[in-house]
């Protein structure tokens, strides 16, 4: 007799029409049906290479890279020549942060079929995210021989150029991408980050009447009013520049609670008070290897980073997640709110160690040979506190800057919907204030474990400022900081063109320039305003 489970199994002439069907459902954005459909050949066929190739594109929908991977090595693990899936794996494995496995993954992919355009360009990707600038380009060029008009390699080889500051060739390329209508709005908002506009120069224009005509998608329309109002901005209009600013933050909406994130920090202040830190701190980690630059974003944590960098015996590791992460598995971020105190507070000495090693290896990746590495993630500021406990010999560097000017950068800047802070002046003002807040206590609880470094010092006396960074790393004086801007390095922040000139005095004071716009925003940063 027959079970209810084998009369109701999928025909095999019914998998092929299920999966088109799932398809079909994926492409009109109605994931739920799809998934389904996916899900009902697997139940009956788990091995099905096609299903789990699909959904691992359904979980890549859901950003859930690691469950992508997943998906994808099953499937590549049925059909090991299937470039499609090999691809796949590739991009899933580079969106989760995991860039030298996706080399492994191309090298077949290119041993299989070595002319396809798309794995060169992953290729690229995948090593431009490693700092692997001269392979990234070799990669993207091999992509460009065998596809010349490929927009995708064109762009991406592009911002190779403007990541390691060669700004005129980079502007060349995203020109003639214009010219020939080659990914426009992308070429555009390339063009604004890689060239200063002239007064009399037609893109900003061109950018502003691509907007009120062309159909565009939500991340096209808010990268491109950023990139039209700093060309606007450029030429120093900057009414109609401010205007693309605030429009782009109405259109995004992003939702953000301040008065959720105010009581974050109390938490995190009760959590780690002097006596807990005095008490982990002789478990810490004795290495000094890790240089944290802190601070709010805009605030010349990316410059600072540069001139420590140009040091012989330090290597600039740029944005690392990694503390943050370290952070996550103690339950930062947990509905729980006492969890990550409480887990913080019943440490160990060996697992503070063994968290410290996992941190380490990372820096390690970065190079085995430097006496420093440089994290700069800027919101590591919120984590001092962990920070000091890992690494009691860590260097934490926070950056200052005229909390006026910081704010204004922030605002005219496309952050991420992870920083709604930035979503409107007033709240972007008390969230600075609240930064503050934070900063004061940690200052309390490990006095003389901060250095302090403000812009404006580092702008007007160079040498001075800079000598005292190097002294605060424990390291001889090398003249090469003096020369930040020759220093050759990949930077991916928003201040990539700014690392690449000489000290320059213009951004001071630069939020006067929207001065009849920021009523809301100085009247949120109360006193600070006039700092």
């Amino acid at each position: 007799m027959k079970t209810s489970r084998q009369l109701q199994r999928l025909p095999e002439s019914k998998v092929r029409p299920t999966l088109e069907q799932g398809i079909i459902a994926q492409r009109n954005k109605d994931f739920q049906r799809a998934e389904f459909l996916y899900q009902t050949v697997l139940r009956d066929y788990p091995k099905h290479p096609d299903a789990l190739n699909l959904m691992g594109t359904i979980a890549r929908e859901a950003k859930n890279e690691r469950s992508a991977m997943n998906y994808f090595r099953k499937a590549v693990k049925q059909r090991p020549r299937d470039t499609n899936f090999l691809y796949n794996l590739a991009s899933a494995q580079i969106a989760d942060g995991k860039s030298k496995q996706a080399l492994e993954t191309l090298r077949k992919a290119t041993t299989i079929n070595p002319k396809s355009a798309m794995h060169w360009i992953l290729i690229g990707r995948a090593q431009a995210s490693l700092t692997q600038h001269d392979a990234s380009l070799d990669a993207y060029d091999r992509a460009l021989e065998l596809h010349p008009d490929d927009a995708v390699a064109t762009i991406e080889r592009a911002e190779v150029f403007v990541q390691l500051g060669r700004m005129k060739e980079a502007a060349a390329i995203f020109r003639s991408a214009i010219a020939k209508e080659q990914n426009t709005v992308k070429a555009m908002t390339g063009l604004s980050v890689a060239h200063k506009f002239a007064p009399d120069e037609p893109e900003p224009d061109q950018m502003t009447a691509l907007l009120d005509t062309a159909e565009l998608t939500e991340n096209q329309r808010q990268g491109l009013r950023y990139a039209a109002g700093k060309a606007l901005a450029d030429q120093k209009r900057y009414d109609a520049a401010f205007h693309q600013f605030a429009t782009a933050k109405e259109e995004a909406n992003d939702a953000f609670s301040i008065d959720l994130h105010r009581a974050a920090y109390t938490r995190m202040k009760d959590c780690f008070s002097k006596d807990l830190i005095a008490e982990k701190q002789a478990f810490g980690h004795p290495s000094d290897k890790p240089v944290f630059v802190i601070g709010m974003p805009r605030s010349g944590t990316t410059l600072t980073e540069q001139i420590l960098a140009s040091h012989g015996q330090i290597v600039g590791a740029g944005e690392l997640s990694d503390m943050r992460k370290i952070a996550v598995s103690l339950g930062r971020g947990d509905l729980d709110h006492t969890l990550f105190a409480r887990n913080v507070a019943k440490l160990t000495k060996n697992q503070i160690h063994k968290l410290a090693g996992r941190y380490l290896a990372v820096l390690k990746r970065h190079s085995s040979t430097a006496s420093r590495v440089v994290d700069k993630l800027p919101h590591n500021y919120e984590l001092v506190g962990l920070i000091s406990i890992l690494f009691p010999n860590a260097q934490i560097i926070h950056c200052q800057r005229s909390p006026m000017d910081t704010c204004v950068s922030c605002f005219t800047h496309n952050f991420s919907s992870a920083h709604g802070y930035n979503s409107d002046l007033e709240t972007l003002g008390q969230y600075y204030r609240a930064y503050v807040d934070l900063m004061d206590h940690w200052e309390r609880v490990l006095p003389g474990h901060i250095f302090h470094s403000r812009y404006e010092d580092l702008i007007a006396e160079q040498e001075t400022s800079s000598r005292r960074l190097i002294d605060w790393t424990g390291l001889p004086w090398d003249d090469a900081c003096l020369a930040f801007q020759k220093t050759e390095r990949m930077v991916k922040t928003p201040s990539r063109w700014q690392v690449r000139q000489p000290i320059y005095k213009t951004s001071m004071a630069s939020w006067k320039k929207y001065a009849a716009h920021l009523g809301p925003l100085q009247r949120a940063l109360g006193p600070l305003a006039d700092e």
